[in-house]
């Protein structure tokens, strides 16, 4: 049995992260006003501003692989949008936020939740919180994140969904980065 291809090729992943270091705070808060007003719309109501993830059901069933791909899509666009708001190179510096063994608690937390710490992750969150400071960029950053899942799982959601989607990111930018 052959492994299903990746949910996305180095093109496609490569134009999302490029895409979205190139945000500033500018664009989180546009991002974050088009998901107000599209959270307004009946049909969006309780779904455009949450991250896919946290509300949608319609999702395909994905493999351990393409699990972890995702974990890995979700720090690249952390990392990429910390980039852009702070201008730093936050993937470049993120090797010394690795911690050099995880501690006791780190170990039982990846135990009892399946998932490893990721420590490049929550300091591009930080980055980003303190960078928009004292706005908060989390609108923002869910339709940039759904846009990526909108691109990440096209073909394998219902259409109706990936519109949903990509509803704020097309608002603001128009086509998907891809």
């Amino acid at each position: 049995m052959s492994e299903p291809p990746p949910l996305l090729y180095g093109g496609p992943r490569h134009a999302i992260v490029r895409r979205y270091a190139a945000l500033d705070v500018d664009d989180l808060k546009a991002l974050a006003a088009a998901v107000e007003k599209l959270a307004h719309e009946k049909e969006m109501r309780k779904k455009v501003d949450y991250g896919y993830w946290w509300a949608w059901y319609d999702g395909p069933r994905l493999s351990r692989a393409e699990e972890s791909e995702i974990d890995e899509l979700f720090t690249d666009v952390v990392v990429a949008i910390a980039t852009g708001v702070t201008g730093l190179d936050v993937a470049r510096f993120g090797t010394r936020l690795r911690p050099q063994s995880e501690g006791p608690l780190e170990r039982l937390t990846s135990f009892f939740t399946g998932r490893p710490s990721h420590p490049l992750q929550d300091a591009a969150i930080g980055l980003m919180e303190d960078a928009c400071a004292p706005w908060d960029p989390r609108y923002g950053f869910i339709a940039a994140w759904n846009a990526a899942c909108a691109v990440a799982f096209r073909g394998r959601i219902p259409e109706r969904t990936e519109a949903i989607l990509s509803a704020a990111w097309r608002a603001v930018f128009g086509d998907l980065p891809a």
